[in-house]
């Protein structure tokens, strides 16, 4: 009985976890920010090699510094890629605490390697970046979860990755060049009242049973390149819908 009053506190938890872009002005008290991080530390990783850094950023002219960086790159993708609806990433601003998640690839060495044979060495090279990526992911994870059990919200903001972000996050905040930025969480108490984006309601994953496959892949649930083209034509809540009642209309 107890092990069932757990899942279900657990899923509770999930299921509530939103992705924020709204917060109010309150500062999140760093006690707050550290018991957030404090769950992100026991995340499992690849080997334990724990290959993550975190920088915490708080101090209001240093903050607009690596939202204005962050801004603009969310601009050119709203430029780049108009279908993917980025919803005003201005907004953000009203965070008051950043979370950047870093990852540090040298630990990659800790993972399967091979130096006998030419094509078990590639393969094991390239796994090992997955499992970093993997390893950080957990940390993010664990973090979300955090941030919801404390009456928080985050969302991930994926373009500190990309290329031209990352070396100047790097240069505004000291960062080395071996560690590579992975994404950037913003936190703070949900704005509730002006949250925008996919309403509790309309936030409904895909059936289980048509992501489920029992001792090997069931054919009759592949969704096909129609329904994946559907995908990259619309936009996400009509994706959403789709997935609630099933029309597309």
């Amino acid at each position: 009985m107890e092990k069932i009053m757990e899942y279900n506190r657990l899923l509770s938890l999930i299921k509530q976890r939103r992705s924020i872009r709204r917060y109010e002005p309150d500062p999140v008290p760093i006690e707050e920010v550290m018991k957030v991080l404090e769950a992100a530390r026991w995340a499992p990783s690849g080997d334990n090699s724990q290959p993550w850094e975190f920088i915490v950023i708080r101090d209001p002219e240093r903050l607009n510094q690596v939202m204005d960086i962050l801004i603009e790159s969310a601009r050119q993708c709203r430029e780049s890629c108009p279908r993917f609806t980025f919803i005003h990433p201005e907004r953000l601003r009203e965070a008051t605490t950043l979370i950047l998640v870093c990852a540090d690839p040298r630990f990659k060495t800790a993972y399967p390697r091979s130096e006998e044979r030419h094509e078990l060495a590639d393969i094991y090279e390239e796994n090992s970046g997955r499992i970093l990526i993997e390893s950080v992911t957990y940390a993010i994870t664990y973090i979300n979860l955090a941030a919801v059990s404390l009456g928080l919200g985050t969302v991930f903001w994926s373009s500190p990755g990309e290329t031209n972000t990352a070396e100047r996050l790097r240069e505004a905040l000291n960062i080395p060049d071996t560690l590579e930025p992975i994404c950037c969480l913003p936190l703070g108490y949900p704005s509730h009242l002006r949250q925008i984006g996919i309403s509790p309601k309309e936030r409904t994953p895909r059936p289980l049973d048509s992501m489920v496959h029992l001792d090997g892949f069931d054919k009759s649930k592949w969704r096909s390149d129609e329904d994946v083209a559907k995908h990259t034509r619309v936009g996400r809540k009509v994706w959403a819908e789709f997935y609630r009642t099933g029309d597309m209309e």
